[in-house]
């Protein structure tokens, strides 16, 4: 794969996860039911920005 087409993969999947965490926090602090800020925040947010991390990690060491 071409180094700028994954660097731009890394970059929107860890954008991803951050605007993740940032609407679970809204709703965490805005009132939202565990359901609601749990899938976004953990379900989400975290899956993506350990996509990002998994994908940069395994660039580097191939």
């Amino acid at each position: 794969m071409h180094k700028s087409l994954l660097e731009a993969i890394i970059l929107l999947l860890f954008l991803g996860g951050l605007v993740g965490f940032a609407m679970a926090l809204l709703k965490l602090f805005g009132g939202g039911t565990p359901e609601e800020y749990g899938v976004l925040g953990i379900g989400g947010g975290f899956w993506l920005i350990s996509s990002a991390v998994a994908i940069a990690i395994r660039n580097k060491l191939a």
